[in-house]
Formats: C-alpha cells, sequence, structure tokens
C-alpha cells in the first residue's frame, strides 16, 4: 500500500511530458510570436527598394527673369539648335519666346531694341556696304538683325571693330539676312492678345560716328582691308 504522497511524482512526471509536447508541436507549426517581425522587416526593405518621391529641388526651375544674360542665351541655343541658318533660327526663337510671360516677352524686345540702336552706326553701315558692294536703309537694318542673331561675341566685336567680323560673317544671301526677324512682337501678340507695348523696334535718325562718302569706294575699302579680301 502506497503512502499519501506516493503518486505525487507520477502526476508532475505526466505534467511534464505534456509539457515538453506541446513544446516540440509549436515548432513543427512553423507560426511563432516571432513571424509579425519577419513581415515588418520585409516591408520596410520594400520601401527601401521603392523609388523615393521627387523633390521639390528636382522639379524643372521656372524660366529665369530676362535680362541681358538670358536675351543672349536664348540666341545661343537657337543659333546651335539651328544649325546656323538664319531663317530656322528666328522660328526657333519665336517658339521659344511664345512659352515665356508676356512681360518678359517684352523685355527681350527691350533689350534687341537697344541693341540695334546700338548698331545703328556708320562705322558698322561702312562694313555692310563692303561686304555687299553696297547696301541701301533696308539693307542695314537686315544687317544688323543678322549680326545680332550670331550671338554676343560676334555682336561686341563688331561694335570694337566691325572689320574684325570678316572670318564670322556672311554675305546677305549666304547669311540670310532678311530672315533675321525681329519675332518678339508676333510672340507677345500671341501671348497677351495685343500688340507689344514698346513702339518701334526699329532705330531712326541718323546713324552714330562720321559718316563716308559712298562715292569713294577706295576709302572704304581702305578702311575694312580684311572684309574687303573676303568680299570684293
Amino acid at each position: 500500500m502506497k503512502g499519501p504522497f506516493g503518486i505525487v511524482p507520477v502526476v508532475v512526471a505526466a505534467l511534464v511530458i505534456l509539457a515538453i509536447g506541446y513544446a516540440v508541436g509549436m515548432r513543427g507549426n512553423g507560426s511563432d510570436d516571432r513571424q509579425p517581425a519577419a513581415d515588418a522587416t520585409a516591408g520596410t526593405e520594400a520601401q527601401a527598394q521603392a523609388p523615393a518621391p521627387p523633390r521639390p529641388e528636382d522639379a524643372p526651375a521656372a524660366p529665369a527673369g530676362m535680362n541681358a544674360a538670358a536675351f543672349w542665351q536664348l540666341t545661343a541655343d537657337t543659333r546651335a539648335e539651328a544649325d546656323n541658318n538664319t531663317e530656322r533660327q528666328s522660328e526657333l526663337l519665336e517658339e521659344r519666346l511664345r512659352r515665356l510671360p508676356p512681360e518678359q516677352i517684352a523685355e527681350f524686345e527691350r533689350i534687341r531694341h537697344g541693341l540695334d540702336e546700338q548698331a545703328y552706326s556708320w562705322d558698322l553701315w561702312g562694313a555692310a556696304y563692303v561686304i555687299e558692294d553696297g547696301c541701301s536703309d533696308d539693307c542695314f537694318r537686315d544687317f544688323r538683325a543678322y549680326l545680332i542673331s550670331l550671338g554676343r561675341g560676334p555682336f561686341e566685336a563688331a561694335m570694337r571693330d566691325p572689320d574684325s567680323i570678316a572670318p564670322v560673317v556672311q554675305d546677305a544671301e549666304t547669311g540670310d539676312w532678311e530672315n533675321a526677324d525681329d519675332v518678339a512682337p508676333d510672340a507677345y501678340e500671341e501671348a497677351a492678345g495685343e500688340e507689344i507695348p514698346t513702339g518701334d523696334s526699329e532705330a531712326s535718325g541718323d546713324p552714330s560716328g562720321e559718316p563716308w562718302d559712298d562715292e569713294q569706294q577706295e576709302e572704304l575699302v581702305q578702311r575694312y582691308p580684311r572684309l574687303a579680301a573676303r568680299f570684293r
């Protein structure tokens, strides 16, 4: 006959066996308390691999305000894109200007008008005269527009010494002077629905500097020896 505590070791042993079996069964299921943590880690990795949303600083910049630097940059860009074709450059320039606010188009025209007035000189008219072996008012207007279309470097060089542009300029036919158009008024009218407020865009009055006599051709040739050597 067993004592009052003889059954205790048996009960304890049975409980230990049950606990071990339960633990083994849980491992076999493959789903434990660590699974949510693994899922969270996978989600974090997926987010890290996804492309980041665009930041404000990555967005295209709005057009800068129009000034002399922007004017010459537009001129250079369109000249290069047109592969030095004057008519195509005028078309591209008008397309670019139409995308700008009307006030910037008006400022572009104001800058261009100022450059045209600077170039309205007897010195530059003489250069055009030698290139073409004669150059009327209309011819000289076209030449100034063409000179501006060539860009800042040639324009400023011509203002310092018109004869220095001999390696750069073309004659009226080859350079297509007539199609170096002032396109800002048309671009402004399309953008704003009204005429550009800057008034007449052409230089007026008498050219600056000392006049020359077109009857004295030899003097002009001597005055522009490099242009004469190339175009005469």
